[in-house]
């Protein structure tokens, strides 16, 4: 390996990832072992096997128990009280279910039949007319309200006040109080309540879910000459996969023949379709467009990108906003407080002041329903799971609710330089030939010794000549001298590339180079031979064309910037001028890194740090929230609370905008359904509104407004 001078200090470590970093923010997938997880000024311990990510060390469902809703076909488990999440079965394989549709009309054609029959006058025997009806409406509880029964009495076996247990007691008390008909439609509500509360919330899910499905099942390879079809799940690594045109890539892994164009979109979340080549990589669920392509397998499939993204994905809600575990330990006393209140407004008004029983029973009855905290029991994980989705059409994997939450309130972003601010590639930025030589020929001769070299530099020498189609000089005798340069033989001459101290054999040369000034921050490459110095070519990481306004959006948002980088003092305020960076600090081993994000962290308190997934995980881990850079990369995937697959910078403003909007969106369902549940239940105390009222408004309309207005989050 060449080893030139090299004023990016760390870009050699950032830009050849590491397989086995770990990282302090649960970043391992399969990790087995609780790693302390620092945030700031909250710690956090991850669980064994549990992946359970939690400020408050604990995570309270509204409901502990399993909810069967086989009634209606809660193919979640229900939304606002379930331990299952929403995204717990995206993937999964399901059979639509006319059951709820039939339960549905049933209940409407039976409500229907027992109203009209009990507004007749007839009598036969004992069976009357009214009788009848009261059966009939039996019947309908019976059928439709199986579950919501079964599930409220469990509960209190359980000594658990669950949602329904309220509506439970509603009917029952309906019926005692000769008010058939609205219990009846009571029951018939509640469940069409929670049938479309899952139809909304299947919507939250469903990009993702289409996601999962992206991935072929089946893949042609090739063996011994032959194309057989075997599942992908069979693949072993090295076997050959054969693309044709049009066809989704089965497998993670290298083209070795054929060249074609790929959408990434599945992965990146950007539709503009990629050039592949010859030793280019290309990933599962992408979409070969054009040409014929042969990959040889580089991982299993449940090892593969996509696979890694879709885990991520469902195990997204684990890791719990603040309001959202703030919601559930609300929900949890909040239930049983509401059924203390409704005896108290059923006793103290008859028992106390001596008012009629039935009319303050009612009026009780109206609170339990109206006091139903599903709408505000859903409008958290629904918000967040909409954020989610909205995140993975953009090419962003957010890893919690917990990290958009904190993300909304961060006050100052802190950046690595290489390969985050920066492309993290060398390009040769000028050519400058000495009086007399060829600018071409300079170029050729550096290339040629460079394409013998594993050097990142050289890499950018033979990039640079492969898109040049340079036809390089035949070299013999190449050496490698640490810490200076390469040398080679060109017909039969020898040449030299590198820094200043490759040319120290020769005094006249060593004075000659020292008088070379390149501009700063940028590494210096010399060429020349024995007896002359040839010219000089000038290498430069290039700044992201989206970086100078993408801070520019942050500060216009009052978030501080800041970049950290092993560069020197020259290089970090050379970029920081150019980019409009708030501070910069330079000169940092890695170790030095943490000790600035941990000083920052308690000027500020909420903090973000941008890097590239690898040496600056520690500086992750500091943060409140760690946002990788990393297409495609392992470490990358597997480091950071937030990742940008494609690597654009610009996805910052949008993932900032997106968690201020999520949040406002939570506080407004919040505020909007415990308002006005609080006026519906004054209203229900004085006695202006009836049952099916309580539950209509109370209940099925809130929730509705409230999932609907969640939902717009998974367009932002």
């Amino acid at each position: 390996m060449s080893s030139h001078e090299f004023n990016n200090d760390s870009f050699i470590n950032n830009h050849h990832h590491q397989d086995n970093i770990e990282h302090n923010h649960d970043k391992k997938l399969d990790d087995c072992c609780s790693d302390e997880h620092d945030h700031g000024s909250d710690v956090c311990t991850d669980d064994c096997c549990s992946d359970e990510h939690s400020h408050d060390d604990e995570v309270d469902d509204c409901c502990s128990d399993e909810h069967d809703h086989s009634g209606h076909n809660h193919s979640g488990g229900c939304a606002c009280c379930s331990d299952e999440g929403i995204l717990s079965d995206i993937g999964d394989e399901e059979e639509t279910s006319k059951r709820p549709y039939y339960t549905i009309a049933f209940g409407v054609i039976l409500l229907v039949i027992a109203y009209f029959i009990g507004e007749l006058n007839f009598s036969y025997g004992l069976l009357t007319a009214n009788t009848v009806s009261i059966i009939l409406y039996v019947i309908l509880v019976l059928v439709v309200g199986f579950d919501t029964i079964r599930e409220g009495i469990e509960g209190i076996f359980n000594f658990q006040v669950k949602i329904e247990l309220l509506m439970t007691i509603a009917v029952i008390g309906a019926f005692a109080l000769n008010s058939c008909a609205e219990g009846a439609l009571l029951i018939l509500l509640y469940y069409i309540s929670e049938f479309l509360e899952d139809l909304s919330i299947d919507k939250s899910k469903k990009s993702i879910s289409n996601l999962v499905k992206l991935s072929p099942d089946t893949v042609t390879i090739l063996k011994d000459g032959k194309e057989e079809e075997i599942e992908v799940d069979k693949l072993n690594i090295g076997d050959i996969v054969v693309v044709k045109p049009g066809d989704k890539i089965p497998i993670d892994g290298i083209i070795k023949k054929g060249s074609t164009s790929v959408n990434q979109a599945s992965i990146t979340g950007e539709s503009l379709a990629v050039s592949k080549d010859v030793g280019d990589e290309v990933f599962s669920s992408t979409i070969n467009e054009e040409g014929y392509i042969e990959v040889e397998v580089s991982k299993t499939a449940d090892n593969t990108v996509f696979a890694k993204i879709v885990e991520l994905i469902k195990d997204s809600e684990e890791k719990k906003a603040h309001i959202d575990i703030f919601v559930d330990k609300f929900a949890k006393y909040y239930t049983p407080t509401v059924v203390v209140l409704a005896i108290l407004v059923a006793c103290i008004p008859t028992f106390v002041f001596a008012q009629p029983f039935h009319t303050w029973i009612y009026r009780a009855l109206c609170l339990l329903v109206i006091s139903c905290p599903c709408a505000v029991a859903i409008s958290t994980p629904v918000s967040m799971v909409s954020a989610i989705t909205a995140g993975t059409n953009n090419g962003i994997i957010i890893k919690g609710g917990e990290y958009v939450e904190e993300l909304s309130n961060i006050k100052a972003i802190m950046f690595d330089k290489t390969g985050t601010l920066t492309e993290g590639k060398l390009k040769i930025d000028n050519i400058v030939p000495t009086d007399g030589k060829n600018r071409d020929d300079i170029l050729r001769l550096a290339c040629s010794i460079e394409a013998k070299s594993n050097h990142p530099i050289a890499k950018t020498f033979n990039e640079y000549a492969n898109q040049n189609r340079f036809e390089l000089y035949e070299v013999e005798d190449f050496k490698n001298i640490p810490g200076k340069g390469l040398t080679g033989l060109i017909d039969n001459e020898k040449y030299y590339v590198g820094n200043k101290e490759l040319f120290n054999f020769n005094e006249e040369l060593e004075s000659d180079v020292e008088g070379l000034k390149p501009e700063e921050g940028k590494t210096l490459i010399i060429i020349g031979n024995s007896k002359e110095i040839l010219g000089y070519i000038t290498l430069n990481d290039k700044i992201r064309d989206d970086t100078p306004i993408t801070l520019k959006y942050l500060n216009e948002n009052n978030i501080k910037t800041m970049m950290i980088t092993g560069d020197n003092e020259k290089t970090a305020k050379l970029v920081s001028d150019e980019i409009g960076i708030d501070k910069y600090y330079a000169n940092l081993l890695p170790d030095d890194k943490v000790n600035i994000v941990r000083d920052v962290a308690n000027e500020y308190k909420d903090i973000t740090m941008v890097g590239d997934g690898v040496n600056d995980a520690p500086s992750l881990a500091m943060s409140n929230v760690g946002i990788a850079m990393g297409m495609g990369s392992d470490v990358a995937i597997e480091t950071g609370d937030i990742v940008l697959l494609n690597d654009n910078i610009s996805k910052l403003s949008y993932l900032v905008g997106l968690s201020k909007k999520t949040m406002r969106v939570v506080k407004t369902n919040i505020s909007v359904a415990v308002a006005v549940k609080a006026i519906l239940a004054v209203v229900a105390i004085f006695g202006f509104i009836a049952l099916w009222e309580a539950i209509t408004l109370g209940d099925v309309g809130l929730t509705l407004v409230v999932v609907a207005n969640a939902l717009r989050l998974a367009n932002y």
